[in-house]
């Protein structure tokens, strides 16, 4: 009986060291890499991807000091109550951006002009809306009562269309942009004296109208009052729209906002912030959405 025919296995022959190389890797597995870190670098500084911090989301404070309040005891009101107050008391029902001056105190002001001025970003106009149903906003609204003016006032503003109405405030770019990172100049501005209010109004807007059209500013802010002006510009650094504006005014003050951070919270041992007359500031602080990355 003759024996069943094994099958020798086959053996492939050694590849070569040189032929190896040529023969291509085995593919791994493709991993998308995350492009958030990229497209965040190329982003503007004033652009957010996690939150749109909608243009006309914007209290425009003109704040006067009243008269049975010593400029002293204002100055001193504002460094230990009202600007850190306001960062610590309404960041955490949206507030996104807080940019106040104080022109109080500066050498020739004119009293018609605000002693104190101030951008407040929301995340919406809702939000703000929203905010006087908690304690906290209530109570920090109350403490303004004995330290401003009835003329003193806040508006959101529309967008500018070409004219100003005197007493509404406009913003000039219909795009989201984040104020608190980014070059913010203000400023304020009286007219010359015996001029007369509707001819500078009009000659104001010829001026937003140019930086309108340009668009070389990231974001712009302004309002006509009785007997001033005041503007707000986003990184708009080369544009000439600043100096036409200054050109109007009979006296004036342009500020570039001061990043600033608080050194101590709601609860600390603190005397407060150092204020000066002229000072601006661009208050850095975490925002509610940013805490929930």
């Amino acid at each position: 009986m003759s024996r069943p025919t094994r099958k020798k296995p086959s053996r492939k022959k050694p590849t070569s060291k040189k032929a190896a190389r040529k023969q291509p890797a085995a593919r791994r597995p493709s991993r998308k890499k995350s492009t958030a870190k990229k497209s965040a670098k190329q982003r503007p500084a004033h652009v957010q991807a996690s939150f749109a911090i909608p243009p006309d989301a914007v209290r425009v404070w003109r704040g006067f000091r009243s008269s049975a309040l010593a400029q002293e005891d204002f100055f001193t009101r504002l460094s230990t109550v009202f600007v850190p107050a306001t960062v610590e008391m309404q960041t955490a029902i949206g507030l996104d951006a807080y940019i106040p001056t104080i022109p109080a105190g500066v050498k020739d002001k004119p009293p018609s002009v605000p002693d104190e001025t101030a951008i407040l970003f929301w995340d919406s106009q809702q939000t703000y809306q929203d905010g006087f149903k908690t304690l906290a906003v209530r109570t920090y609204t109350i403490t303004h009562g004995a330290v401003y003016t009835k003329e003193s006032r806040a508006d959101f503003p529309t967008l500018f269309a070409g004219k100003i109405v005197p007493g509404a405030p406009s913003f000039l770019i219909d795009a989201p942009a984040d104020w608190m990172n980014g070059t913010v100049e203000h400023l304020i501005g009286g007219p010359p004296d015996a001029t007369n209010l509707p001819d500078f109004a009009s000659q104001v807007a010829t001026v937003m109208a140019g930086i309108q059209s340009r668009g070389a500013a990231a974001g712009g802010i302004v309002c006509v009052g009785d007997s001033y002006v005041v503007y707000w510009q986003l990184d708009g650094k080369g544009d000439r729209g600043l100096d036409d504006l200054r050109a109007l005014c009979g006296w004036s003050l342009l500020r570039t906002a001061r990043p600033t951070k608080l050194p101590a919270g709601l609860w600390d041992e603190w005397p407060g912030m150092a204020i000066a007359p002229g000072d601006s500031f661009n208050m850095q602080f975490e925002r509610r959405w940013e805490k929930k990355k």
